[in-house]
């Protein structure tokens, strides 16, 4: 099944080093490291960085073609500051990813047989809100995967709304579940939260990562967890992005079961924050 993955192209800085990232072409590149086919539509400015992401996009055997280059907007970049093994980001604004375009017709090869991925990240900005929407009236996903990555103050009510409407899997981490409950008026606690969104809305799946205490899978078959493994954690930085693209290719693309598919996807989380980076280099064949 074909991964199609909406939202930021960004650098990371770590001080003066720079890596590719942003949530989105991190699940298409794990997706894609991991054998799957991935698209990203997304922007980048006219400018060094763009180009270097374009071409590294390329080199990840990502699909760029969905990538608008912009001469009126800088590329993303995400200056990180470290505090313990968890990350803190302060984001440039505007962005190029604040402009996302989308070509309809460039679409129509992930119309049918895809799984739609984004944030809420992605949408602090009308322009890019509105391009999201017009994938959703342009393409039939199988599944939609909405990741809840509350940052800093870039969301709102309505925003929240909008991606619980149009999920098919949601994935929160444990602050966030406090958040989700506290819109929608419910006792802050994830299976109320699942109990709710199972009644109200298209969500099957509610994935809840916890750290390092590992991450709950909610499904109408019962609850299950996944330990991590003690590693060396050098920094946390795009652990939960492979996550979410582990689970999706595990259990859609190679049709494992739910909790086979977590456990693989664990397993390639807890090699991600042994390295450096959002989208460390390994081969598939570690984790298949």
């Amino acid at each position: 099944m074909k991964l199609l993955s909406f939202g930021e192209i960004l650098y990371d800085v770590f001080g003066d080093c720079e890596t590719l990232g942003g949530a989105p072409l991190n699940v298409a590149a794990h997706y894609r490291m991991l054998g799957g086919e991935s698209a990203i539509i997304s922007a980048v400015g006219d400018d060094r960085r763009g180009r270097g992401a374009i071409k590294a996009i390329e080199e990840l055997s990502v699909d760029a073609s969905l990538i608008a280059v912009l001469d009126k907007a800088p590329t993303g970049i995400a200056a990180i500051s470290m505090n313990g093994h968890d990350a803190d980001y302060e984001f440039n604004y505007p962005a190029a990813w604040d402009r996302i375009e989308v070509d309809e017709d460039a679409l129509e090869r992930y119309a049918d047989g895809s799984i739609l991925c984004f944030g809420t990240l992605a949408l602090r900005s009308t322009a890019s809100f509105m391009a999201l929407e017009d994938v959703l009236g342009t393409i039939s996903p199988e599944e939609v995967f909405v990741d809840i990555n509350i940052r800093k103050d870039f969301y709102s009510d309505g925003v929240l709304g909008f991606c619980l409407d149009n999920a098919t899997i949601l994935k929160v981490n444990a602050d966030e579940v406090g958040i989700i409950t506290d819109l929608v008026g419910i006792d802050e606690d994830a299976e109320a939260l699942f109990s709710w969104l199972q009644e109200y809305t298209a969500v099957e799946r509610l994935i809840v990562t916890r750290g390092k205490d590992g991450s709950d899978l909610h499904t109408s078959e019962g609850l299950i967890h996944e330990g991590c493994s003690e590693v060396k954690v050098v920094d946390t930085v795009g652990a939960g992005d492979s996550l979410s693209a582990a689970y999706l290719f595990f259990r859609f693309e190679k049709g494992l079961s739910d909790a086979e598919a977590l456990h693989k996807a664990t397993a390639v989380a807890d090699f991600v924050v042994q390295n450096k980076g959002a989208i460390p280099h390994y081969d598939a064949s570690m984790f298949i």
